[in-house]
């Protein structure tokens, strides 16, 4: 996920915070990931993209299944994130995967490559399409993009409860007031199509449960909205402490059910 610097659009607090919201999104949506990724296998040796890569946790994926003949570039402004995933590549040796400073919105740092990444990253742009024309001019011709966002609309909990209803509520509000669209995921394949990739097609994923990390998303993306929330005047420091405490408190049940919101996955190839 990028954080927007100059924009200032992205409503999710970055750095070391921001880092561990996706460690955990990242481990609840493995199973999705890879059953994602199994589609366009085998990716042995190819060159891939990760676009807005936050700490790695899918350039890492992506550079095992590339393996040693293959190499992974992620890039992102978050330079907390990016040393991170610098450390975890070392960590892993993972020698095949390299992460740069660079934004979505400018030329991207790479070219010709055979496949794109983008996840989490339109939702927080006004303009999303300048991004799907960057990756167009950072794929070889035949080369394919994959995307995955969000539609913040989709998130249920039962039995019903307030403080989940209002953390969406706000969330929303906040995405909409910086003029980005927290349900952008229903648009994906009308945004690819637009952009000119072909052979377009879509699946959609929504973690949910009542035990495990899925239950901590909400109170975590809470958390790193919260400043934001208080500084756009969209909510009190009080109502935002309240909030808090009764997602804490709602997830600590052990017979309810959270949600991430649905997630829909896009795919598409440059044609040759």
């Amino acid at each position: 996920m990028t954080k927007v610097k100059e924009l200032g659009t992205y409503i999710i607090k970055g750095g070391e915070q921001g880092q561990a919201r996706l460690a955990v999104i990242s481990r609840v949506l493995a199973p999705a990931t890879k059953a994602l990724f199994d589609r366009f296998e085998p990716l042995a040796g190819l060159s891939v993209v990760d676009a807005g890569c936050g700490g790695g946790d899918l350039s890492f994926e992506l550079a095992e299944r590339v393996g040693a003949s293959g190499h992974v570039v992620g890039f992102d402004l978050d330079e907390t994130k990016l040393a991170l995933a610098r450390e975890e590549a070392t960590r892993r040796g993972l020698a095949n995967v390299a992460f740069r400073t660079a934004s979505v919105l400018d030329p991207w740092p790479v070219s010709e490559a055979a496949m794109v990444n983008v996840r989490f990253v339109l939702t927080h742009l006004p303009r999303p399409e300048d991004t799907l024309a960057r990756a167009w001019d950072a794929l070889a011709p035949g080369g394919l993009l994959v995307v995955e966002d969000i539609d913040y609309a989709g998130k249920f909990c039962h039995p019903p409860n307030q403080a989940f209803e209002r953390h969406t509520e706000l969330y929303i509000t906040a995405a909409q007031k910086r003029g980005v669209d927290p349900f952008i995921g229903r648009r994906l394949v009308r945004l690819l199509e637009g952009a000119g990739f072909a052979n377009v097609d879509t699946s959609l994923v929504q973690p949910f449960g009542r035990s495990g990390e899925v239950k901590q998303v909400a109170s975590l993306t809470f958390a790193a909205i919260a400043d934001g929330l208080v500084t756009q005047g969209i909510a009190s420091a009080d109502e935002v402490a309240r909030v808090a405490s009764g997602l804490a408190a709602f997830a600590a049940e052990p017979d309810a059910v959270m949600s991430l919101p649905r997630i829909f996955q896009a795919w598409g190839w440059k044609p040759r």
